[in-house]
This record gives structure tokens, sequence and C-alpha cells, in this order.
């Protein structure tokens, strides 16, 4: 069976209730505090709408879930952090198909895992592994999916910055479990801070891969990423001033007749360079690209976060 680095198929999850997440402003740089909270849950649901239609407009297979309105989770338009899915190509033994849970650092957060969901996911194959890492909250361990790990499914090889909700022995232990090799290294932005999620300096397509090498400091680390990257794929390396403008928050996904596309924010087409956007062409058929400012300041995630890959 044929692997994939892409998917046709994705889950989202609509926030009618967006707000700024007064838990992860901490350590989340992108966060900013909005001039008008009483505006950001119509403008975000705005964004949000127009993605998801340009999305299935393209023929991106997305399954919809609402908010559960009791819930205190502001964050929940980001699913990718709490849960990923694999290929039975991904798992050890070759014929499973894996549903991973994660574990979260901030509490309301872990009160995305929804069992709604879960169910979905365990119901969508058959023969469905589950391994559920979530237990390693109880003992302040933290991996928070697609966030901390960036990976590539076919060549079998995940890439992670080490940070307070990206825990290196937890990450080994995934990779054992699903037969990846791991390589980890420290990143820190522009202002010195570690960045927490790896997913937001780096992205792996088909056939590029997007990285800002600057902000990994040690030469060792360094060049193993880039040897790494470049084996497989052509490297794009990207600035700070780009990771800033969510260039490397960005996803593949596969479309009508299979073709793949680029889904990277207006705010991150932007800052592209001519030269950039164009090696991109080179290996997809297209951007698709809308404007979320809102989610993007209020939220700190940008519309990778918001993509959970179903494979």
């Amino acid at each position: 069976m044929s692997v994939h680095q892409s998917s046709n198929e994705i889950l989202m999850v609509q926030n009618t209730h967006f707000e700024l997440n007064v838990q992860t402003i901490n350590d989340n740089f992108f966060q900013t505090v909005p001039k008008d909270p009483t505006e950001v849950p119509k403008i975000a649901l705005e964004e949000f709408n127009s993605y998801y239609n340009a999305l299935v407009e393209k023929g991106v297979k997305v399954t919809l879930f609402k908010p559960e309105d009791n819930l205190d989770t502001p964050d929940c338009i980001f699913p990718n952090n709490w849960f990923s899915t694999h290929q039975p190509s991904e798992s050890k033994n070759g014929s499973d198909n894996t549903l991973v849970l994660y574990p979260m650092l901030h509490l309301n957060r872990r009160l995305e895992r929804r069992e709604n969901i879960i169910r979905f996911l365990m119901s969508r194959k058959d023969n469905v592994k589950l391994i559920d890492l979530s237990l390693s909250e109880a003992d302040n361990i933290f991996l928070e999916g697609t966030g901390s790990l960036v990976i590539d499914r076919v060549n079998k090889v995940a890439y992670m910055c080490v940070s307070q909700r990206s825990h290196k022995p937890l990450a080994m232990e995934w990779a054992e479990e699903l037969g990846y090799k791991l390589i980890t290294f420290t990143a820190t932005d522009s202002i010195g801070k570690i960045i927490y999620h790896t997913n937001v300096m780096m992205a792996i397509c088909s056939g590029v891969a997007i990285c800002c090498i600057d902000t990994v400091e040690d030469a060792v680390e360094k060049q193993e990423l880039i040897q790494a990257l470049s084996k497989h794929h052509k490297l794009i390396t990207i600035n700070k001033k780009q990771v800033e403008a969510f260039c490397g928050n960005v996803i593949e996904v596969r479309g009508s007749e299979d073709k793949k596309y680029l889904v990277a924010s207006q705010t991150a087409y932007d800052a592209f360079t001519e030269e950039q956007r164009t090696v991109i062409l080179q290996h997809v058929d297209g951007f698709i690209s809308k404007p979320i400012p809102t989610i993007q300041t209020v939220g700190g995630g940008g519309i990778r976060c918001m993509i959970a890959e179903l494979f």
C-alpha cells in the first residue's frame, strides 16, 4: 500500500465562542490581546467559514465539528494538537490504522479531547489501534500532536523542537511505537524565547520542506536538520520574520483529481518571496490562501493548526 504525505480528508472544529486563551498566552508569542474582545467571536467565525468554504471548493473532504457550549475551550479551533491519525504503512507492523491521543500542557486545552470526536475517529476505519499518550499529563509530561511533531510520513522521520509543550522522552516513546526516526533540536524565536511548537517554524510537504534554520543555534543540530530535510525534499529556508508571518505554519492537502495544494494564510502567502512561491508551485498545483488575522493574532495559531489530517 502506498503512503502519502498529505491527505484528501481533514477534520476541523468550528468555534462560535472564539476568544483569547489566557492560559496559553505566556508561552505563545503569536498571541496578542485584542482591542475589542466583543468583536472577536464574530470576526473569527467569518475567517473560519471563509477558509472552510475555500477548502471544500477545491475538493478537500472536510469533516466539521461544532463547539460544545458547556466546555471552556477557546482553542478548540486547533484540533491538530490533541490527536493524529496514521496510515497502516506508518505503523510498525505495516497493517494497523492508528489513532494517537496527546497530552496537553494547559488545562482548558485538555477539554478539547471530546468523546464524540474520538468515537468518530475510531469508527472511520477497521482495526484502529489507539495509542493514548494523554495519561502522561498526570506526570506533567507533554507532547502536543502535530504541533510538537512535524512528520515526514513517507520517509518515517519526525522532527521536534524541545519545549515545555514537547518533551523528548515521550516523543521517543511515540517514535518507537510507530517505527519513526526522531530528530530533536532546540529552536528560539527572534527575541530568544524557546519556540513552543515545531509547526510554527517548519512544514513538510510531498516535494518541499519549509524550515527556519536560523532558529536553531547549535551547529550540530542545525547541520543534522539541514541534511535530513534536504535528503528527500527541496529545502526552502525562511527567516524569523517569515516565521512571525506564519510561513512555517502551512500544510499540504489534496483536492479533487488528487491535486496538491499548499494551504497558507494570506499573511504567510504575502510573506513568502516570489522566488519561494515559484519553487513551491513546482511541487503543488496551487495555493489555498485566505486572510485569518484575528485567529492568528488572538489565537496564536495559523491555518496548519486548524487542520487535523485524516488518514
